[in-house]
């Protein structure tokens, strides 16, 4: 109530202008334009609103490399939003707000796919609690847009499902759930693709930020990177996933780092010429933990591989891992196992 009791002053306090896109529930309000002594005013109320403060004059650029400058918030809710070009002023009319109060009024639309298509390069697209399964798929998040749920509860509540087709020169049609390009940001997401060859998510070019999710139920892969992509694949868990939790082939590359795999085909399946780092992986229960194929040369650092009904590490064909550090317990046939190249 306090906080509460802070809010309502400033309000009436004509020199602070203040535009409210959240609603006023405590470390969840997103101040877009306000003076520098405001900041400091509600830092000293509570801490943790201070991360969430824009100034206009003097604006704080992110160190995610990720994610671009924040511009703006929209906002879907798949039960009360509506998916017309609305301005907050209008919106506010429409609710019997007088105009120059409507700035308070956040826009809010109800499908994922209307949501992206308004979006420009620094754009939050915040996603509400509920089931987001009457999109226009696959999703494609364009660079410098975030896409973003319920991140500390790593996308509980917030769950995409679904997949459609999409055509790629060198996989031809793949039925994709959504296309990460450029540096996108994804988190806070249940992501499910349970059609025929789900996946999840489809990289094929930039450095995209996968973080906070759980990929649960996709009939292919959670995460499919290929091309010269070089994501960042980080505290994600991985369920249930029928072939592998993340598959990495041609030349791409990147980090998988802190992701739990658990209860899938293969954890994580690395192939072509592609030269990622995994490090740092709990990668427990699958039939095989780590699969390598082709001419791999991956960095495989401090990962706890363990209770894999088949191999903790399988390397196939020319191979050539780096492996430093990791911990193997109770891999069923073997920790590790590896093939002998055939050679005429």
């Amino acid at each position: 109530m306090k906080i509460r009791t802070v809010f309502t002053k400033l309000f009436l306090t004509k020199p602070c202008r203040v535009w409210i896109i959240s609603t006023l529930t405590l470390g969840n309000v997103f101040f877009i334009s306000t003076p520098k002594n405001l900041a400091d005013t509600l830092s000293s109320a509570n801490p943790e609103i201070k991360a969430n403060i824009e100034t206009k004059s003097n604006p704080q650029t992110p160190t995610d490399p990720g994610v671009e400058k924040v511009e703006k918030i929209i906002y879907v809710n798949p039960q009360t939003g509506i998916d017309k070009p609305l301005t907050a002023n209008s919106e506010a009319i429409a609710q019997g707000i007088p105009p120059q109060d409507s700035s308070q009024m956040p826009i809010v639309y109800q499908t994922i796919s209307f949501a992206i298509a308004q979006a420009t390069p620094g754009t939050i697209i915040q996603l509400a609690p509920g089931e987001y399964n009457a999109e226009k798929f696959p999703l494609v998040v364009k660079p410098g847009i975030s896409l973003r749920g319920n991140e500390s509860g790593k996308g509980k509540g917030v769950e995409i499902k679904g997949g459609g087709l999409y055509g790629n020169r060198v996989f031809a049609r793949q039925n994709v759930g959504i296309i990460a390009q450029g540096n996108a940001k994804i988190s806070g997401l249940t992501i499910t693709n349970d059609n025929l060859g789900g996946i999840g998510i489809w990289i094929e070019s930039g450095k995209p930020s996968i973080l906070n999710n759980t990929f649960s139920g996709n009939k292919r892969e959670g995460v499919f990177v290929t091309g010269k992509a070089t994501p960042r694949i980080e505290n994600n868990r991985f369920t249930k996933n029928h072939n592998s939790g993340v598959c990495i082939t041609k030349k791409a590359g990147g980090e998988i780092r802190n992701n739990i795999f658990e209860n899938t085909g293969f954890g994580i399946s690395i192939g072509g010429n592609s030269t990622p780092v995994v490090s740092n992986n709990k990668i427990y229960s699958n039939r095989n933990g780590i699969v390598l194929t082709d001419f791999a040369k991956p960095q495989i650092l401090l990962n706890n591989i363990e209770n894999n009904s088949d191999y903790g590490v399988a390397i196939l064909g020319q191979a050539e891992p780096d492996m430093q550090e990791n911990t193997f317990v109770r891999n069923r046939k073997k920790d590790m196992f590896q093939s002998i190249p055939y050679s005429d």
